[in-house]
């Protein structure tokens, strides 16, 4: 099949959307698809809006000109002339901006970790937008949804806005989980390694640059409240950008690792082997890789139920989700009760591999993509 890959950014950077682009690009290429790169895209057309977004701001409005009807308009435009002489059969695109506009006769496929309603009050982000972007946000995302013969989401929560919200055919909405950016280790070294986790002491693994919102102060309550009752406990936290606060002896910062850099990686992975659990109560999620490549390792996820995280984590399954408003000692009080019944850890944390193997990573993701892109080429 050749297709056309659409992006405004540069999918080939793995740094780009905690990898995504890339990591569907490359499952591409390794299934003999004809790519055709229609990425980056020139974005310069924002800048005629610097204005607007200034005067906004001055208002103590949220608002981006990233879906301005000009700015999408150029996008299309520029990926109509890359794709021109390519005799393609399908227009895909890892998100939804550059194809809102596009007129083509071929099928266009795109996929997304939610929808503008998803994230509207959801996100800091986007909490106070001004009321032309929230109009101009709810254009874009009507027309890709009507550009396209199918959209792609990785989980039930924003599928079903994609059609409850607006209007989507649910025969062209596919949920279909996407994968973890770390190589896995083989199952045998995995069930060895969950074997061999301490039953003395808890290791807590944090990840997430927003702490805020991933709720790191709820984490650190929380293992202050399992001290409390006699279990050392390990905190390894990656990420939290720019945290000024002051650590408990039992927590350890290592700050932002960039999976590019080889001894960066090799810390990420000997965190992950060691870990029983990984700890990110997010107060906002789309998705959420990270809980995929804690699975990937046999890890089981704490979490809260809210956006896209309940499709990953199954509670009492693969981890806990609970809700949003749940306190650190009731957190921590979860943790103790897995944690202290050993067999239970132990098939929680092989689910949580054989989830990651069925269904939470890249080559599963690809596979039904390929599926769902032929069904829309045959149908065209």
């Amino acid at each position: 099949m050749k297709i056309a890959y659409v992006y405004e950014l540069d999918a080939e950077n793995v740094t780009v959307q905690s990898g995504r682009p890339h990591a569907i690009l490359q499952e591409m290429r390794a299934r003999d698809c004809d790519v055709v790169p229609a990425f980056p895209l020139d974005r310069s057309a924002q800048r005629s809006f610097l204005w607007k977004k200034l005067a906004y701001r001055a208002t103590g409005r949220i608002y981006r000109p990233d879906r301005e009807r000009r700015v999408l308009d150029a996008l299309a435009a520029q990926v109509r002339l890359r794709i021109a002489d390519a005799n393609i059969d399908c227009v895909f695109g890892p998100g939804s901006h550059a194809i809102a506009r596009l007129e083509t006769k071929r099928p266009i496929v795109f996929c997304a970790d939610a929808t503008f309603r998803n994230m509207l009050d959801f996100y800091d982000d986007f909490t106070g937008c001004a009321p032309e972007y929230v109009r101009q946000g709810e254009a874009q995302e009507r027309a890709a949804l009507q550009a396209a013969a199918a959209a792609i989401y990785p989980s039930k929560w924003a599928a079903d806005s994609a059609v409850r919200d607006y209007g989507a055919d649910p025969g062209k909405v596919h949920v279909v989980p996407f994968g973890a950016n770390l190589v896995e280790p083989p199952y045998g070294e995995v069930k060895s390694r969950v074997e061999s986790r301490s039953t003395k002491t808890m290791r807590i693994l944090f990840i997430g640059r927003e702490w805020r919102r991933k709720g790191l102060p709820k984490v650190l309550d929380a293992c202050r409240w399992l001290q409390a009752q006699g279990l050392p406990v390990v905190l390894d936290i990656v990420g939290a950008q720019g945290y000024r606060g002051e650590l408990p002896g039992f927590a350890h910062l290592h700050g932002m690792l960039n999976k590019q850099r080889p001894d960066h990686l090799a810390k990420i992975k000997d965190l992950m082997v060691s870990a029983h659990f990984l700890f990110v109560p997010s107060s906002a999620e789309n998705y959420g890789m990270a809980f995929c490549e804690a699975a990937a390792y046999g890890i089981p996820a704490i979490s809260t139920r809210v956006g896209g995280i309940p499709s990953i984590v199954r509670d009492d399954v693969t981890g806990s989700c609970l809700p949003p408003e749940t306190t650190a000692d009731a957190f921590g009080q979860v943790m103790l009760e897995i944690f202290s019944d050993r067999p239970r850890y132990r098939a929680m944390a092989l689910r949580s591999y054989e989830e990651y193997a069925t269904r939470l990573n890249w080559h599963a993701f690809g596979e039904r993509c390929l599926e769902i892109m032929g069904d829309a080429r045959e149908a065209s």
